[in-house]
């Protein structure tokens, strides 16, 4: 089964492309020592990961970083491919074998695995909450050409969305052969994505999936060895496929749908029982602006089997993408007979009832997650959203609470607290509320906003300005909204 997972369906490439790249600005610009202070923890988290052929020779070497302390973690899936062994390589030069495979999925390009370590001896990551926008500050941790831990910067030249909801962001950070793998981080010094590959042919066309893709990696139920995957793999599908597809990935990214849509229709044609062909044909049509053709090609996959969870997941998406609420709650209806415990396919069925104005539906779905599921923040977040609306304060603000003790500085849980004192016509109590969500998030674009325009209702026209004068370096829609909110005679 396919458990917890956001199905996007995000084409990613399963070759790192060599070359060079010219170096990146610098661009945190903090205080001096404080970027050596962000770095530091972060080098403790990543690693080299070292494999070997079926001779115990080096084949190939990439990066890779722990999300737990128990030992697990993440790589591009094309890192670990062809390895009969693998080990992982720390920052302070202690090597460690690679247990098994956990889970994987070769369309994102992403593979989850324990590593034989001491809890002691790791230092889990944090993933961002948030997706990082074009011109935000990045920084990239990893090996290139095998110099370890090595640390580039840059920034993110553009966020390409992937059909249903996948995304993948192009970076200026300079990386190289063996980066793959390796973290991208935001100026928090949280996740926001994992290194993927490199076009050699261009300057900075480097490439990394956002790390909200680990909730689509399929479990692999008998956790194998590195060498004992390495061999199912080698007799699962047409090789000629499986490289086809891979073209097709890289071209899906660039944008290039036409010439995409070639080698996904080989891919097809060789192997038309392969989901990943049809997943891609799906994609090139809908970059191509072809709904009924993606419909089609998404479709494929289930008529083969109609208990394939992870194309049911993949339409849905599509419908939600395009707007289809109808046709998302039966899609997703679809996966949750196929698995009951599927917590994102009962998130997202919620979220579409409410899309839909079926408010009681709504409320139910979210409900009945949290019965399974007291702690999960999502959830408590948009049925206390939902609930306020309807002027349900009490209860919204008691989930709200709860949410609060889970994770103290979620700046979404202060910014919801927020809205629904505003609703209440409370604002001293709102403008707390954002405030504690700026203090948790500085570049939170929203609760500058509604903290400027809580400020203007009140009359204080001064400090509504200064968070206009904020949200010009943040989010220049936003700001001029507020703005025009200030000072309607100037939309005139």
């Amino acid at each position: 089964m396919i458990r917890n997972r956001f199905v996007m369906l995000m084409i990613a490439a399963s070759a790192l492309v060599g070359g060079a790249c010219s170096t990146g600005p610098e661009l945190f610009r903090q205080p001096p020592g404080s970027l050596k202070e962000l770095v530091g923890p972060i080098q403790k988290s990543v690693v080299t990961v070292v494999n070997y052929d079926v001779d115990g020779d080096i084949s190939s070497i990439g990066s890779g970083f722990f999300i737990t302390e128990s030992g697990i973690l993440v790589t591009n899936f094309h890192v670990l491919e062809g390895a009969y062994s693998a080990s992982i390589k720390t920052v302070d030069g202690s090597q460690y074998p690679v247990a098994a495979v956990l889970a994987k999925n070769r369309l994102v390009d992403l593979i989850k695995v324990r590593v034989d370590i001491a809890g002691s001896r790791t230092t889990p990551v944090v993933l961002a909450r948030e997706q990082p926008a074009v011109a935000d500050s990045v920084l990239v941790v990893g090996s290139p050409m095998g110099l370890e831990q090595t640390v580039s910067e840059g920034i993110i030249s553009a966020v390409r969305e992937m059909p249903a909801g996948g995304t993948v962001f192009q970076l200026t950070a300079p990386i190289s052969r063996g980066s793959s793998g390796g973290p991208v981080l935001n100026h928090d010094g949280k996740v926001v994505g994992v290194v993927t590959f490199q076009i050699a042919r261009g300057q900075n066309l480097n490439f990394a999936v956002s790390v909200d893709a680990l909730e689509m990696l399929t479990d692999e139920a008998s956790q194998p060895s590195i060498a004992e995957w390495t061999i199912r793999n080698s007799r699962q599908g047409p090789a000629l496929a499986a490289a086809l597809c891979s073209k097709g990935s890289r071209l899906t990214i660039q944008g290039e749908y036409e010439e995409a849509l070639t080698y996904f229709k080989k891919a097809a044609d060789a192997s038309p029982g392969d989901p990943d062909a049809w997943y891609g044909l799906g994609s090139c049509y809908v970059g191509l602006d072809r709904p009924d053709e993606a419909i089609a090609a998404y479709k494929r996959p289930i008529e083969q089997d109609p208990d394939n969870e992870l194309a049911h997941f993949i339409l849905a998406m599509y419908y939600k993408t395009i707007g289809q609420f109808e046709q998302v709650i039966p899609t997703l209806l679809e996966v949750i007979r196929i698995d009951p415990a599927n917590l994102r396919a009962q998130f997202e069925l919620g979220r579409a009832y409410g899309e839909l104005d079926r408010t009681g539906e709504q409320v139910e779905t979210f409900k009945a997650i949290l019965d399974h599921q007291p702690d999960h923040i999502p959830t408590l977040l948009d049925l206390g959203a939902t609930l306020g609306k309807t002027g349900h304060f009490e209860e919204a603000m008691a989930l709200f609470t709860q949410a609060g003790g889970l994770e103290p500085d979620n700046e979404l849980i202060h910014y919801n607290i927020g809205v629904t004192y505003n609703r209440m016509d409370r604002p001293e109590e709102a403008v707390r509320a954002y405030t504690l969500a700026i203090r948790a998030n500085p570049r939170m674009a929203a609760a500058h906003y509604n903290l400027g325009l809580t400020y203007f209702n009140q009359g204080r026209r001064k400090l509504a300005l200064d968070q206009y004068e904020i949200l010009k370096g943040l989010d220049s829609d936003s700001a001029n909204e507020l703005f025009e909110r200030v000072y309607p005679e100037s939309a005139k």
